[in-house]
């Protein structure tokens, strides 16, 4: 049960990815990454799209800037 509410949870106030880098392939790997959580999305350079939208993927910390005040 309370994996179901994790997902509830992270549909309504978790990351929508909607900032995706542009394509980058490293070692046969093409991936995108979203520039807000870090999460990568494996991409197809032959269909131009992400393949793998799974929650499996690697999420790695992304550095946000603060505003100047």
């Amino acid at each position: 049960m309370s994996q179901f509410m994790g997902n509830v949870y992270d549909a309504l106030f978790g990351c929508h990815h909607a900032h995706l880098s542009r394509a980058f392939t490293i070692k046969g790997r093409t991936y995108k990454v979203c520039t807000d959580c870090g999460r990568e999305f494996d991409y197809s350079l032959e269909t131009m799209s992400v393949t793998d939208p799974s929650p499996a993927s690697h999420v790695y910390p992304v550095a946000v800037p603060h505003a100047a005040h």
